[in-house]
């Protein structure tokens, strides 16, 4: 490199350096984050503030005082040119979770239950812009709320709190609603929902929303194809949703375009939730929708559990997932423990029972879920996960037993704890698990959160109840302890061990 050149490399890198640290030293209000210009998990002190800031702007119940921020444009975006603010009277109609369903539904901790229902309104609230909400007399608003923004996971905490942050880490508005009409508005804009606590009375209402923009909003059943294809192509907005009374897919433009045909990719969507609440033994409709919301960075993982469960889609870091939302035809197909599993997993996730979920088991019973599915929607198991192949399970079995069985061992892998229920299921069949669902449906504990000990004896029973068989000297030859009560209860029971093990070959 001649020196000439070398010194104008070198001049040109120092002012893109200089510019990067520029735009991450900016006030709060005016700081510029996006995938291509992230924010340093080391810069603790300006991230703070970042989130103090936006923590108060969104908070704040003067619209007049709320500006759009620069940083809105990247993420969640920037509406297309020419659009125009529209007037909707939106209805909406709250069901009660019953109280037949609060026994099963009080114990779905990962699926985050209790958490207000998100009522869609297929409107877009643009960053900086007032949306108008009346909301008619008669109402009983205690507990109601409007929400701007579909992106409700923080990036301060968990897992995203030590990464470097891709977009401003809140970007959703909570307010609450009252009767009459009232004006909000959110610095980073997003899709407008009404919210209502699930075990709210029943009510059915018409809001009016004004001063917003309509968003696509294809509901199974209710919108044709020609509506479909004609809200496409007048969309200004950078959001939409795809939705069944099961499942709510909240996905970007780019991707919605891609959606040709959603009447199929709903119904495939719909398989998937009612495949993994039938093995839970779950009664549907339940009383909301699951939902999926994509974004750019989440809380933590590639996808996580919750209302709405969270999927990663950044093209800059090579996590691609929005293509797979809009084409489910693609989790039809072995992967290796690709999208498909990770989407069976989180959906198991939200159908865990609290009560069966005992020390170690979090993230090894929500994958029957993914067995389930696998053997009942793609056709079988085969490279479904690289880790429950043949080789990696004698591997997995071989070594385990032969440093010794240990229950403390055993908590701390999820392949060895999905070994042993893979035995269960094999030796007992998906019907077996189904009727143990069932039984916990109807046997909660009733003293509030069992501790481990009585979670591993309530599971060791009721499974050799379902199965007519005593799986409790199954449970202890891996290591896993079980009350001498139980023991001798179940003796009456014939006893189980599956065949070869432990492994002698």
């Amino acid at each position: 490199m001649k020196p000439n050149m070398k010194s104008v490399w070198v001049m040109a890198l120092t002012a893109m350096c200089t510019l990067k640290a520029t735009a991450q030293t900016k006030d709060p209000a005016h700081v510029i984050i996006s995938p291509n210009a992230t924010l340093s998990k080391l810069d603790t002190t300006f991230r703070g503030a970042i989130s103090k800031w936006s923590n108060q702007a969104l908070k704040e119940k003067d619209y007049k005082l709320i500006k759009a921020h620069p940083s809105a444009a990247n993420f969640p975006g920037e509406v297309k040119p020419n659009y125009k603010f529209i007037d909707r009277e939106v209805k909406i109609t709250h069901q009660k979770n019953s109280d037949a369903l609060v026994p099963i539904v009080s114990k779905l901790d990962y699926s985050g239950q209790w958490s207000n229902n998100l009522y869609s309104t297929g409107l877009y609230a643009i960053a900086g812009e007032y949306i108008e909400i009346t909301v008619p007399k008669g109402l009983n608003t205690q507990g109601m709320i409007v929400q701007i923004g579909a992106h409700s996971d923080r990036l301060d905490q968990w897992v995203a709190g030590k990464e470097d942050w891709r977009r401003m880490p809140l970007v959703v508005k909570k307010e609450e609603l009252k009767t009459g009409t009232h004006r909000f508005a959110s610095p980073f804009g997003g899709l407008i929902y009404i919210g209502y606590p699930p075990r709210g009375e029943n009510w059915e209402a018409t809001f009016k929303i004004t001063h917003a923009i309509a968003s696509p909003r294809f509901i199974l059943g209710v919108t044709t194809a020609e509506e479909w294809k004609k809200q496409l192509q007048d969309n200004k907005a950078p959001w939409g949703e795809l939705a069944t009374k099961n499942v709510i897919i909240t996905v970007m433009d780019s991707v919605l375009q891609k959606v040709t045909d959603p009447e199929h990719t709903m119904k495939l969507w719909d398989l998937i939730i009612e495949g993994e609440m039938d093995l839970a033994q779950i009664p549907l409709p339940f009383y909301r929708a699951q939902r999926f919301v994509v974004d750019e960075h989440i809380g933590g993982g590639f996808m996580h559990s919750g209302y709405p469960m969270m999927v990663h889609h950044s093209p800059s870091r090579k996590m691609i997932s929005a293509d797979v939302i809009a084409n489910p035809e693609l989790l039809m197909k072995p992967s290796g423990g690709g999208a498909n599993w990770g989407f069976f997993h989180e959906i198991g996730h939200n159908m865990q029972n609290m009560d069966w979920v005992f020390g170690g088991t979090t993230e090894v019973s929500n994958n029957l879920f993914s067995l389930y599915m696998f053997d009942r929607l793609v056709g079988g198991r085969d490279n479904s996960h690289t880790a429950i192949s043949n080789a990696s399970t004698q591997k997995i079995l071989k070594s385990y037993f032969a440093e010794g069985p240990s229950y403390e061992k055993w908590k701390k892998d999820p392949w060895t704890g999905l070994t042993t229920f893979r035995q269960l299921q094999e030796g007992f069949g998906w019907e077996t698990f189904k009727t143990f669902f069932r039984a916990y449906h109807k046997l909660p504990f009733k003293n509030g959160r069992a501790k481990d000990q009585e979670k591993i004896d309530f599971f060791v029973k009721t499974f050799s109840q379902s199965a007519k068989r005593n799986v409790a000297p199954f449970f202890i030859q891996w290591g896993i302890p079980v009350s001498e009560s139980v023991v001798k209860e179940l003796e009456i029971l014939p006893g189980w061990m599956p065949f070869n093990f432990p492994p002698l070959n």
